[in-house]
């Protein structure tokens, strides 16, 4: 395979022996190397063809914005989780525990503290990916040197349960689907957005939501606890995404009559905040 661009030291752009582009990922693939650098098959640890442009031309993207740290990271994780746990993960895990994990380390380094937000039953719910968590915090802290709170291992969790094809907590995913869907919409003629199905932002906006909707069937939405203040400050500084927030929360007690926690709102308001940071400046300009 040779070079035809260098994304970071983890993550290059390379020709295959077909001629065919593909992203490749290893520990190190990128230092040092040049365009036209043949690799070594040793080198390549993952690759990802871009005939699945979404993931793939997503991870272009990161690399970009991203420490190379956490790409590695984020292979060692998956690595570990399919050698210790045997797990059948889909690819989509690179691409969404990726981005969770830089903007998690982005909100200890600004000082940015938010409430936990799955229940730590998970422990003895899914105490294989429970460990793998566990283990990623610790290369997070090896890699990058910082430490993630201990709320970050059930989000990251998380993460493995959804990756899973076969996991039990999965069976629902044609009611997750509609949720999802349903919430999208809501957005979208809310604010009159159009979506980039291939865009970070709108892949980061479905996985939160996707999440939203598991917690929400299998009725695991977290405590109020220490919510006040943080609720309150989001309220003052995102009063229209707040609102819209609401309105997914007046489709969930209509549909499934369920009151969302705070948390709950509280979270959807900062997602639909970053997706809406995101848009096209001519789009924003037009609302």
């Amino acid at each position: 395979m040779r070079v035809i661009k260098v994304l970071n030291t983890s993550v290059v752009l390379a020709l295959d022996n077909n001629g065919m582009e593909v992203v490749l990922m290893g520990k190190g693939i990128g230092f040092h190397k040049s365009i036209g650098t043949v690799l070594d098959d040793s080198d390549v640890e993952k690759v990802f063809i871009l005939k699945d442009r979404s993931i793939a031309k997503n991870i272009i993207r990161l690399s970009a914005e991203i420490d190379a740290d956490i790409f590695e990271v984020v292979k060692e994780a998956i690595d570990y989780a399919q050698e210790k746990h045997q797990m059948c993960l889909m690819e989509h895990i690179y691409l969404a525990l990726t981005d969770h994990l830089a903007f998690a380390v982005q909100r200890v380094k600004t000082g940015i503290q938010l409430p936990e937000l799955y229940p730590l039953e998970i422990r003895w719910r899914n105490p294989d990916e429970f460990n793998i968590a566990l283990h990623t915090i610790e290369l997070v802290k090896e890699k990058t040197g910082t430490e993630l709170p201990e709320e970050e291992v059930a989000n990251i969790a998380y993460h493995f349960i959804n990756a899973q094809k076969e996991h039990p907590q999965n069976s629902n995913n044609l009611q997750i689907g509609r949720i999802v869907n349903s919430a999208l919409d809501i957005v979208k003629y809310t604010f009159n957005v159009s979506y980039d199905k291939e865009s970070i932002s709108y892949s980061r906006f479905c996985t939160h939501l996707q999440a939203f909707a598991q917690r929400l069937i299998l009725e695991q939405q977290a405590s109020e606890d220490g919510m006040g203040f943080l609720y309150d400050e989001v309220a003052k500084t995102c009063p229209e995404e707040l609102a819209c927030a609401k309105k997914i929360s007046q489709y969930v007690q209509m549909k499934f009559n369920k009151e969302l926690s705070r948390q709950e709102l509280l979270y959807l308001t900062i997602h639909i905040h970053r997706i809406l940071e995101d848009r096209p400046s001519q789009q924003k300009g037009n609302d």
